[in-house]
């Protein structure tokens, strides 16, 4: 059997990113959340390879002033020393003294709707984040409950289309939470009529 999980990964936001969304639905439900040990720090790819060049017209440099001392080898052991580690398992400590991080989240998995979605933490700075291209669907029964959702979803986020009716929907919303994410709320014309389900007098047998 195969098994297909909608997976957001985040930059050190995981665990706040777990908190919206148990709070804007409301059968969301955390089945697991594991972190990181305290300390780890995130790779910056990117701050590396300015330092990699740096340390290349460094060596470069070194290289010149070596064939006339003859300590060539001294210093490319010297620079192997210094090498800044590339694999997560080789991730340096927090100096101490230093501010404890928030910890990230190694694995977590919430379900909405019945839906898993699996949720992390990188640790490789990335450049790129979350494209409206890619939205997770959302549908409700009833105005409140889509109003509520809305309401948490949008604290800090965008519309990308804002509350209203539409021609294919009672209501919908199309929103870029505060972390990335978009989300497409949709209370479809084809939901009960709330006014007329009160009304309606109740069947007692």
């Amino acid at each position: 059997m195969t098994l297909c999980l909608p997976f957001l990964m985040f930059q050190g936001r995981a665990a706040e990113a777990v908190e919206l969304y148990l709070e804007a639905f409301p059968d969301a439900e955390l089945l697991e959340m594991q972190h990181h040990p305290e300390g780890t720090e995130v790779l910056d790819l990117s701050a590396e390879v300015d330092e990699d060049l740096g340390e290349k017209d460094a060596a470069a440099e070194g290289r010149r002033s070596d064939a006339a001392t003859g300590t060539a080898a001294d210093a490319s052991a010297r620079a192997d020393e210094q090498a800044h580690p590339r694999t997560g398992s080789d991730l340096a400590p927090v100096p101490a003294g230093a501010p404890a991080p928030h910890r990230l989240v190694a694995s977590a998995q919430i379900t909405i709707g019945g839906q898993v979605l699996m949720i992390q933490d990188s640790l490789v700075t990335h450049t790129f984040g979350f494209t409206p291209s890619t939205s997770i669907a959302v549908v409700v029964e009833s105005s409140g409950e889509f109003d509520g959702i809305v309401s948490v979803l949008a604290q800090e986020g965008t519309f990308l289309m804002e509350p209203g009716d539409y021609d294919f929907a009672k209501n919908f919303a199309w929103i870029q939470d505060r972390f990335g994410v978009c989300w497409q709320v949709n209370h479809p014309l084809s939901a009960p009529d709330e006014e007329s389900a009160r009304a309606k007098a109740p069947d007692w047998g």
